[in-house]
C-alpha cells in the first residue's frame, strides 16, 4: 500500500500569520470537492479537454479520485517520515529530516472551524 498524499504549501510565515485564510481555504477546497463527487460526468466534461483524453475516461479518474482537504494529521507525518527514512537510506537525499519540522500546525480554533 502506498500513501498517496498531496500537499499545498504556503510558507511558514503566511500561515502564522493568515491562520484563518489557510482555513478558508480549506474549507473551500472541501466544498469543490463534495461538488466534485456529486457529480462527476460534469468535472469529466470540463476536464476532458484541458487533458486531451475524451469525457468517459476522464469520468472514469474522477469517480477514483478522493477529494477534498485537512490539515495534516500525526498519522500523515508518520508515512511521510517513513518515505524520507527511505530516501535518505538511499542517499536519495542529501541528509535526513524531521517532517514533523515542516509542518504547520494550525491554531486549536482555526482548525475546529475548518470542520
Amino acid at each position: 500500500l502506498v500513501d498517496n498524499n498531496q500537499f499545498y504549501l504556503a510558507s511558514r510565515d503566511y500561515a502564522q500569520k493568515y491562520p484563518q485564510r489557510i482555513a478558508a481555504l480549506v474549507s473551500e477546497i472541501r466544498s469543490v470537492g463534495t461538488w466534485a463527487q456529486a457529480n462527476p460526468a460534469e468535472v469529466a466534461r470540463q476536464t476532458a479537454p484541458l487533458v486531451g483524453l475524451s469525457a468517459p475516461v476522464v469520468e472514469v479518474a474522477v469517480r477514483r479520485q478522493g477529494f477534498g482537504a485537512g490539515f495534516i494529521t500525526p498519522q500523515v507525518i508518520a508515512a511521510q517520515q517513513r518515505i524520507a527514512d527511505a530516501f535518505a537510506r538511499e542517499k536519495l537525499i542529501p541528509k535526513p529530516l524531521k517532517v514533523s519540522q515542516a509542518v504547520w500546525t494550525p491554531p486549536p480554533a482555526v482548525r475546529a472551524a475548518s470542520r
